[in-house]
């Protein structure tokens, strides 16, 4: 697979008719279009199952189909990553969707695999196919809670939990079609800090002979420290599963915020250069990982500029654009990853 440089921009089109516009060297442009040139070649949009359009919680179906389109027409892979649930999915919050809150178990697991299965459909009939499929959001304490919910050690000591979750993931695994021309299968996790809770969860995946191409991380330095830890993590999984490793998430401040002021690790200058330097440091990890299995970084939520009527996460302080616009420096970061 190539290196992916890219990022998740599945908010864009809500800043834009919002009136959020972007430029680079001045010149005002479609962001999709100015990211690509800056070299990225994949952009990932989430899934949620029946959003209630609150702010940027706006991905149902179709307009999830109507980005993926755009997301094309730009020459850029696409990157589904299917939440199975209505709202934000990680690891502090993993519901299910209100209409399948009810369902019992076996039934639970044939959604999740119907599900799936009618998504990959409606992108092949619309010609948008993916060609990275998540089966999951930040997964490490499972999903679909209660039923899929795992904590760290509990499965070495009762193996009903990840027996569950394994069956979930499972259904959501074997809808994706097999074998050359098919979207590559990835598992995402969030904490590269934890080196052992990461460990447990792909040893417990392989123990129950999920199927899998692509180990995805998240990675925040103040969730989850600085980079020499990132790519320790990185190289210990890439090793023991002979699989691809990228970041499926990263971001950092390129200004200061109030929420930044007393966050760990946060040892780069909260400025565009330092934003730009941290993003260098995060390539660099991954293309570290030896065998060549570090395969990618996505950026995320680079579109998240102020903008009248939205409330912007960190007050637009971790995109990839300044308050007026303008691409910063870090965006081009992809140039060091080919």
């Amino acid at each position: 697979m190539p290196f992916l440089f890219g990022a998740d921009v599945s908010a864009l089109p809500v800043f834009e008719q919002h009136g959020a516009s972007y430029k680079r060297g001045g010149k005002a442009g479609d962001a999709l279009a100015l990211f690509r040139q800056t070299g990225m070649n994949c952009f990932r949009l989430r899934l949620f199952v029946n959003p209630n359009h609150e702010g940027v919680v706006t991905n149902d179906l179709d307009y999830t189909l109507a980005l993926a389109k755009r997301v094309k027409a730009s020459g850029a892979a696409l990157m589904l990553d299917l939440h199975y649930s209505d709202t934000w999915a990680d690891p502090g919050k993993q519901f299910k969707p209100a209409a399948w809150a009810q369902l019992p178990f076996d039934q639970l697991v044939r959604q999740v695999g119907d599900y799936t299965r009618d998504v990959l459909a409606r992108f092949a009939r619309e010609g948008v196919t993916p060609e990275y499929i998540q089966i999951g959001n930040e997964i490490t304490n499972g999903l679909l809670w209660p039923d899929g919910r795992v904590e760290f050690n509990d499965g070495d000591t009762d193996p009903g939990p990840w027996e569950r979750l394994a069956r979930l993931l499972r259904a959501g695994i074997d809808a994706v079609p097999a074998g050359p021309g098919q979207p590559k299968v990835i598992l995402q996790i969030e904490n590269p800090g934890k080196r052992d809770k990461c460990l447990w969860f792909f040893r417990h995946a392989r123990r129950a002979g999920l199927r899998f191409d692509i180990i995805g991380v998240s990675y925040y330095p103040d969730w989850h420290g600085g980079t020499a830890g990132l790519r320790g993590t990185l190289d210990v999984l890439a090793a023991e599963f002979q699989r691809p490793v990228i970041v499926a998430e990263v971001a950092y401040p390129w200004k200061e915020d109030e929420q930044w002021a007393t966050r760990p690790n946060m040892d780069w200058p909260k400025t565009p250069e330092g934003q730009r330097q941290f993003l260098g440091e995060v390539v660099a990890a991954v293309r570290s990982v030896p065998g060549g299995l570090g395969r990618g970084v996505l950026y995320w939520h680079p579109e998240a500029v102020l903008t009248p009527g939205l409330s912007v996460w960190a007050g637009g302080s971790c995109g990839l654009f300044d308050d007026q616009g303008e691409m910063l420096p870090g965006a081009d970061f992809g140039r060091t990853a080919r």
